[in-house]
C-alpha cells in the first residue's frame, strides 16, 4: 500500500505488536544475576497481551501501548537445585514510570528451599527488567519511526494502513494484523495464543494419567474415546464424540505433555500445538496445570477457554475429586 502523507501531516499508525514482543523477549533474556551461590535469569517471554502502536501526527512520532507481560525465569539454589517460575507484569504501558511496574513472582513446584532464588529474582532481576521495559518506547520509535515519515518529496510504500484524521469527520478504520498467519493446505488461517492455569488437589502423576489413560479419559469425558492409539509420540486420539481430536507429540511423565489439538469446527486440517505442564507444589499439596495453545484460529479463543474450563477442568475435578474448593 502506498503511503500518501504529504508533509507528514496526517495521522499514521502502525501495529508493532509482534516486533515489541520479539524485542522484549530478546532483551529480557539478557537479564541475569548471581549472589552467594544462588543464580537466576530470565529464560523467555511467555506471553504479551495488549496493543502496541507507533503513530505519527503533524511530523511527530509517538508510541502508544498497554500490555500485560508474563515471563519465565530459571535458576539454581546454593546446593545446585534447579528452580523455575513465572513473573507477571500486569501493566507495561507507554506512560508507566520506572517505579510503577508491578512484579508478581511465582515458583513452579514451590518449596522453602527454593525461596532464595525467588528472593534473588525480586532483588536483582526486577530492577533490570524495569530498565528493559523503559527502553521499549525509544526502541519502537527508532525502529518504526522511519516507516511513518516521508523524506521531502518522497512517496514510499509503507506496507500498512494509513488512516487520516479530519476534524469533524469519522476516522478511517485502522487495518492491523495482530495475529500469526498459518498456512494449512491451500488456505491461510490467522491464529493466536491461548493460555490457562488451574490448580488440582492431587499429584502431578495423577493429572498426567488423567490425560494419557483411556479409562480416565472415558470417565471425565463421559464416553470412551472414539480413537485412542496409545500414549506415545505420533499416536492419535479423538474424544468428546469426535469434537476434540489430536495427536501426542512429546510425553515426559509426569511433568509435561505436548500434543496437536483441534476442535471439529476449525478449518479442515488446521491444528494447534497444546503444551501442558504439571507442577506439583509440595507446600500446598496441589498440582498447578499450565496450558498453552499455539495456533488457535482467531475468533476461537473464547470457545477454547470456555470448553476447556467446562469440559476438562470442572469435569476432572468433579469426576476424580481433585477440586481445590475451600
Amino acid at each position: 500500500m502506498v503511503l500518501h502523507n504529504p508533509n507528514n501531516w496526517h495521522w499514521v499508525m502502525k501495529d508493532a505488536g509482534q516486533w515489541a514482543k520479539d524485542y522484549l523477549d530478546a532483551e529480557s533474556k539478557k537479564v541475569a544475576a548471581e549472589e552467594n551461590g544462588v543464580s537466576a535469569k530470565i529464560s523467555k517471554l511467555i506471553s504479551m497481551d495488549g496493543d502496541v502502536e507507533v503513530s505519527q501526527r503533524k511530523g511527530k512520532v509517538i508510541t502508544i501501548y498497554d500490555v500485560v507481560l508474563q515471563l519465565e525465569y530459571e535458576g539454581k539454589t546454593e546446593d545446585g537445585t534447579d528452580v523455575s517460575g513465572s513473573i507477571r507484569v500486569p501493566e507495561c504501558a507507554y506512560d508507566t514510570e520506572l517505579d510503577e511496574y508491578v512484579f508478581e513472582i511465582d515458583i513452579y513446584s514451590e518449596t522453602k528451599e527454593k525461596q532464595p532464588v525467588k528472593d534473588l529474582v525480586r532483588s536483582k532481576l526486577t530492577p533490570e527488567l524495569r530498565k528493559v521495559f523503559a527502553g521499549l518506547s525509544p526502541a519502537l520509535i527508532n525502529e518504526h519511526g522511519k516507516d511513518l515519515q516521508h523524506e521531502p518529496g518522497s512517496n514510499p510504500s509503507s506496507g500498512f494502513a494509513t488512516p487520516t484524521w479530519h476534524p469533524g469527520s469519522e476516522r478511517t478504520p485502522i487495518q492491523t494484523n495482530k495475529t500469526t498467519t498459518t498456512t494449512t493446505g491451500k488456505s491461510s488461517v490467522n491464529t493466536t495464543t491461548v493460555t490457562a492455569n488451574d490448580e488440582f488437589r492431587t499429584t502431578a502423576d495423577e493429572m498426567y494419567q488423567t490425560f494419557t489413560d483411556p479409562q480416565r479419559l472415558a470417565a471425565f469425558t463421559r464416553a470412551p474415546p472414539r480413537v485412542f492409539e496409545g500414549a506415545k509420540p505420533g499416536a492419535k486420539f479423538a474424544i468428546f464424540d469426535g469434537n476434540v481430536t489430536g495427536e501426542f507429540v512429546t510425553l515426559e511423565p509426569p511433568k509435561k505433555l505436548i500434543q496437536k489439538w483441534r476442535l471439529a469446527q476449525w478449518p479442515e486440517g488446521h491444528t494447534s500445538t497444546q503444551e501442558i505442564f504439571f507442577d506439583q507444589n509440595d507446600v500446598d499439596r496441589v498440582t498447578n496445570m499450565r496450558v498453552t495453545w499455539t495456533g488457535v484460529p482467531v475468533g476461537q479463543e473464547e470457545v477454547v477457554q470456555r470448553n476447556w474450563e467446562g469440559y476438562y477442568v470442572r469435569s476432572i475435578k468433579q469426576t476424580f475429586g481433585f477440586g481445590t474448593f475451600l
